[in-house]
């Protein structure tokens, strides 16, 4: 079930060296999240989410409880094994966005990696469909914000996990 949950994001306890007693205390404290999920490992809380913004709602409750006593990693993509090759998530990202802003957000996710579905020009706000891996999303909440100012609305799930092309090195990427 974990493979719904593409990135992940680990809160640590700044007061304790006992981070798997921290996260099964603080699991017992969280509501339940309808896009996330939380697990007590050794090294903390970590937050499984559907997408980037389904771990903001787990992390202000666990500031909320613990103000500055912990830290929250950066999120990381959730990279899979199967049939004995490592797979990345890709994710369809869909975009309302006014026309004014659309040009240099269709830009941004291409620069991105991202694969352009289609675009809606007849309504206003206009909706860009697109694919991308995750890896390249990250942040990207942010951005969209700055990009049109504010105005756009995203929608981020996952479509698949696609294998790792290597790269020219012949490392994985």
């Amino acid at each position: 079930m974990s493979h719904h949950y593409p990135i992940e994001q680990l809160a640590r306890s700044a007061q304790t060296r006992f981070q798997t007693g921290f996260a099964r205390m603080t699991m017992q404290l969280m509501p339940v999240f309808e896009d996330a999920t939380v697990e007590a490992t050794v090294h903390g809380l970590k937050i499984l989410g559907a997408n980037e913004m389904a771990l903001t709602a787990p992390g202000r409750v666990i500031r909320e409880i613990y103000a500055h006593e912990v830290l929250l990693e950066e999120p990381q993509v959730r990279w899979h094994y199967y049939a004995g090759r490592l797979r990345e998530p890709v994710m369809h990202v869909r975009t309302s966005v006014d026309s004014e802003h659309a040009e240099v957000v269709i830009q941004d996710l291409v620069a991105r990696g991202a694969t352009i579905a289609s675009v809606d020009w007849l309504h206003n706000p206009g909706v860009v469909r697109a694919q991308a891996p995750l890896q390249n999303l990250l942040g990207y909440p942010q951005v969209l914000a700055a990009l049109s100012k504010g105005t756009a609305n995203l929608k981020m799930w996952l479509s698949h996990y696609a294998p790792v092309v290597p790269s020219p090195s012949g490392e994985a990427a």
